[in-house]
């Protein structure tokens, strides 16, 4: 595989993997400004799982993608499916888990760019 692949794939999985503490921190986060959330009668687990696992999966695919727009538009699609999927029941979370994986994945994007030109400029120097 190639260097600018590896960078890629290993800024993605850096925010795949950060997803989960993020979530974890915004919860007591809340809980401490707000206090503890209002139950609607609807556990929120399984829903979380689903939106990390489209994150993963869009990230995956982001990763292998070339095309810059291709890469932003993936990631709309995210943040709009996580809107879609969340906003009937869960204004606030929808707002928060579409902000946060599409942030995070602009932020993977941003980061293998940056990445990947400062290892071609390196090896152009060599």
């Amino acid at each position: 595989m190639s260097r600018k692949i590896v960078t890629t794939l290993a800024c993605h999985i850096v925010v795949c993997l950060l997803f989960p503490l993020a979530v974890t921190l915004g919860f007591k986060a809340y809980v401490a400004i707000w206090g503890a959330p209002a139950s609607r009668g609807v556990a929120l687990g399984l829903a979380v799982q689903l939106i990390f696992a489209a994150l993963v999966l869009a990230n995956v695919v982001i990763a292998l993608v070339e095309n810059i727009r291709a890469k932003v538009f993936i990631t709309a699609v995210l943040v709009v499916a996580n809107l879609a999927y969340l906003l009937p029941q869960h204004p606030l979370r929808a707002l928060f888990f579409s902000g946060l994986s599409g942030g995070l994945t602009l932020v993977a994007i941003y980061l293998a760019l940056r990445f990947s030109s400062c290892s071609k400029s390196a090896t152009d120097a060599k």
